[in-house]
């Protein structure tokens, strides 16, 4: 399934999934541009480099998680394969 399919087929999941993606990585830049620089200290008060990292890593699984749900909305197939695997079709028995 391609992108144009999964747009057919739930339109309303591909945007929010689309829009939340871009909204993290808006705010990745936002967190990253706010961390003070580990070599000046930053200080006591407000953001540190620490909370900055912290909160950078869970953007980051954030967007992992994303790619990994668009991964399952590009599936070709939505249902497993059947248990046990046949071998050239379905054979009758006598």
């Amino acid at each position: 399934m391609s992108l144009r399919t999964a747009g057919r087929q739930s339109p309303v999941l591909l945007a929010g999934v689309l829009l939340f993606g871009a909204w993290i990585g808006l705010n990745l830049f936002r967190v990253f541009d706010a961390i003070p620089s580990f070599w000046t200290g930053g200080g006591d008060v407000g953001y540190t480099w620490l909370g900055g990292l912290v909160g950078l890593l869970v953007m980051l699984i954030l967007v992992g998680l994303l790619v990994t749900l668009y991964s399952a909305l590009t599936e070709s197939s939505p249902t497993p394969d059947t248990f046990p695997p046949r071998e050239g079709g379905a054979r009758t028995e006598r």
